[in-house]
């Protein structure tokens, strides 16, 4: 066994192709990561499109894509297209992995829903928040809420212009008075909907007080959703208003029952701009951006592979980052591997390292050099282009091993019955 298998799996067949969706534990704490693996195999040429679920609760860390192909005799080519992601716990509670949807052609499947259970964590009563939001919410000023209860839920976004695929933080703050708030009996439920024409990572909803303010004289607790979009295109943006659901008992009696209120915010709309020109400079958004070139090993034979592998490390949408040029020497036969994904977070930005792996296989002996790698990206804070590079990687190839017996092998005795053919055939001049 290589690893360990799902504990948990959903299935869904849908015209031959075969999609599940599993994760390796069912039980956590707060913090800690667990495994979601999809898989989906096919017997059809078309491949299979992966969706990935609604992930409420859980960040994605880490991800990796493998497709394998394997031919076989009359029942054909079996197609398997796996992605495995890392999800880390970051509220308590039955959390639900949504369903995973698969598209191939025109025919969508979707597996059940996975249910896994967060402990909490060490006893805490606040939400941990990000530079990013904690200063956002420490200068906004406070709303002014025309309810007899007091309670105001608003919308957050650090900036009304963006570039396209730069990182925009959403924001829903619900201010909760102090004294109302401990009547509650669980804590308010805020909900983001995704704008349309953006990328998205899961979104945090804070199991606690994220944050207090004194405003009139009187405390108030602010309970919070954060999400993180990159827009797509250039445009218009329209983020959807965020709601707050609540309930408040009707008397001081523990039996007593329950009024629920909603609150709805206002949309926002947010105003993209393209990338300054030369419009055909790169895609790419980022900072800091840096190249790593890596072979192994460095010296090889002819028709011996190669491990080749370049990483992009840095702050931007790493999942979007596309596959750097790289130029390799003509005799190569260069396959591309699976790809590699790590998500982490700078200072509250999306940061982290996208690995393209290869399998390079040299058709000639000789000296050869894997030029420079270049990947320009737009630094978008500092509004101008810049380049990560990588040096020069220099590959030493000898020729093939060439098998050779260790002495001189005698001929191949005749078959059974062929002694007596051989002498007459010899005799009659054929």
């Amino acid at each position: 066994m290589t690893g360990l298998l799902p504990v948990l799996t959903a299935l869904m067949v849908m015209q031959g192709a075969e999609v599940t969706a599993g994760v390796d534990r069912t039980s956590l704490r707060v913090g800690e990561e667990l495994t979601l693996t999809i898989r989906a195999r096919s017997r059809a040429a078309d491949p299979v499109e992966i969706m990935l679920p609604s992930l409420t609760g859980f960040a994605i860390v880490g991800s990796r894509d493998m497709t394998e192909v394997a031919i076989g005799g009359a029942s054909g080519s079996v197609r398997t297209t796996v992605r495995e992601l890392q999800l880390r716990a970051q509220q308590p509670g039955a959390l639900l992995i949504g369903p995973v949807r698969a598209r191939q052609g025109v025919s969508v499947v979707a597996t059940e829903p996975i249910l896994v259970t967060v402990d909490s964590a060490a006893d805490r009563t606040t939400t941990t928040l990000s530079p990013l939001a904690r200063s956002l919410l420490e200068s906004t000023p406070p709303p002014v809420s025309r309810r007899s209860d007091r309670v105001a839920l608003t919308m957050l976004v650090p900036s009304d212009t963006v570039y396209t695929g730069e990182q925009v933080d959403l924001i829903a703050a619900a201010w909760i008075p102090r004294e109302l708030g401990e009547r509650m009996r669980r804590p308010p439920l805020l909900t983001l909907v995704t704008p349309e024409g953006a990328w998205a990572y899961p979104a945090t909803t804070s199991s606690g007080v994220a944050l207090s303010r004194q405003v009139g004289g009187r405390w108030m607790d602010l309970f919070i959703a954060h999400e993180v979009v990159f827009p797509l295109t250039a445009g218009r943006l329209v983020i959807p208003p965020a709601s707050v659901e609540y309930a408040l008992p009707v008397s001081f009696s523990f039996f007593s029952r329950e009024e629920r209120y909603t609150l709805r915010s206002d949309s926002i709309a947010i105003t993209v701009l393209p990338l300054p020109p030369p419009a055909n400079a790169t895609n790419v958004v980022g900072e800091g951006l840096r190249l790593d070139l890596q072979i192994d090993p460095a010296t090889s034979r002819v028709g011996e592979p190669v491990e080749a592998s370049v990483t992009i490390s840095g702050i931007g949408n790493v999942s979007l980052w596309p596959e750097p040029a790289l130029k390799w020497p003509t005799g190569f036969r260069v396959y591309p591997a699976q790809t590699e994904v790590r998500v982490a977070t700078d200072a509250g930005r999306i940061a982290g390292s996208k690995t393209f792996h290869y399998l390079a296989v040299p058709d000639s002996s000789g000296n050869f050099v894997l030029p420079e790698v270049r990947y320009p990206y737009f630094h978008a804070t500092a509004g101008r282009y810049e380049t990560a590079t990588a040096p020069p990687r220099a590959l030493a190839v000898a020729p093939g091993a060439e098998p050779r017996a260790a002495r001189i092998l005698p001929p191949l005795l005749p078959a059974r019955g062929e002694l007596a053919a051989d002498g007459l055939s010899r005799r009659l001049g054929w």
